[in-house]
């Protein structure tokens, strides 16, 4: 299961692994050309990896989809706080103790984690799983956290307080009861390791969609771009529904990232207000200057922990930093008004109608 704190991909399940071909409308014919794609939940989400393949290969890239399923699960053993077991727990169990030693991976993880912690001054903050438990969104059970719990915990939300030792490969939190969690960027991050895989293994295109957070690399069968949309998160509250009205705008594009963080998923209304999943690591409450965020960059952890910054910074001071991070992005504010980062331009082609990234990503 997925943590909720600062975590913006879309929660599901699907009951077992499915091999299917799927077709490209757009794309031009090559007969032999498809995709083969592997459904299965890893990570508490549904996780799907698609393939370009020429039909002879479809024996060899279903063992391979199979293979990049078990890296992720490895993955999960060591990355998740759900297993009390795993290096990331044992940290959070040894708080104010003494440092635990961890893989090199972890340690590359984590100390990106800071470093985008360090940026957003705080917006986007590993130490948040401190408040799992106070807010419940399942539906009948719906709460919110308590002002005596939100002012237990705050102090127990501090990146500065992580403290990482290249050298002795250790991490250790200064403050007892104090707990790290990497939901905001696991499932990215291991989407962002498959591709790895599968471009060693030769696959000249395809991608890897952990619950709505996506790795794209080539081209579609035929070489037509990758297509994706910016979904309007105020769809769900509009009296009349279209097509039409539950996109904001699409994306075109060959090897990008993109995630989106938005407050219309996990949510309930009381008293008129909007509680919502997305939590201020400063104030423990819904952050309230944004209704969603997308963000494209070249890596998928780049794109998560972003999405989840931007969002509780608001658009006048996200906008700087992700441009500045070499991101595009598109972002809804709460008064429906929506923002676009410097490198993304309209344009129409064989494609369709829609925005492509302009320049390097990075």
């Amino acid at each position: 299961m997925v943590k909720l704190w600062q975590s913006c991909a879309l929660i599901g399940l699907l009951p077992f692994a499915i091999f299917t071909k799927a077709s490209v409308a757009a794309a031009p014919a090559r007969p032999t050309e498809y995709l083969e794609c592997g459904s299965r939940p890893e990570m508490g989400t549904p996780f799907k990896i698609c393939l370009v393949i020429q039909a002879s290969q479809q024996s060899s890239a279903r063992a391979h989809i199979t293979e990049a399923f078990l890296q992720i699960k490895a993955i999960n053993q060591w990355m998740s706080d759900w297993i009390a077991e795993s290096e990331l727990s044992q940290i959070s169990q040894n708080a104010g103790r003494e440092p635990v030693k961890i893989r090199k991976e972890l340690m590359e993880l984590l100390d990106f984690s800071v470093d985008v912690a360090r940026q957003s001054e705080g917006a986007f903050d590993p130490t948040f799983n401190v408040m799992w438990g106070t807010y419940v969104f399942k539906k009948g059970e719906e709460r919110e956290a308590t002002t005596q719990e939100i002012a237990d915990r705050l102090p127990l939300i501090d990146w500065r307080k992580i403290k990482l030792d290249r050298a002795k490969s250790t991490a250790y939190l200064e403050k007892p009861g104090m707990k790290i969690g990497l939901g905001a960027v696991g499932q990215s991050y291991a989407a962002d390791e498959v591709v790895k895989f599968f471009k060693a293994k030769g696959y000249p295109g395809g991608y890897v969609d952990g619950s709505g957070d996506t790795v794209f690399w080539g081209a579609k069968p035929g070489g037509a771009l990758w297509t994706t949309a910016v979904r309007n998160p105020f769809w769900k509250d509009g009296a009349e529904k279209s097509a039409a009205s539950e996109v904001i705008l699409r994306i075109y594009g060959s090897d990008f990232a993109i995630t989106t963080c938005g407050d219309d998923e996990k949510y309930f209304i009381r008293d008129g207000r909007r509680i919502h999943h997305i939590i201020d690591p400063k104030t423990g409450k819904p952050a309230n200057k944004m209704r969603q965020v997308t963000v494209i960059a070249k890596q998928g952890i780049h794109a998560d922990a972003w999405d989840t910054a931007a969002f509780v910074l608001g658009p006048e001071k996200a906008i700087p930093l992700l441009e500045k991070n070499g991101f595009r992005a598109v972002l809804v504010g709460v008064d429906g008004k929506v923002h676009m980062t410097k490198g993304l331009k309209k344009k129409t082609g064989t494609w369709g109608e829609g925005f492509v990234v302009e320049g390097e990503l990075n």
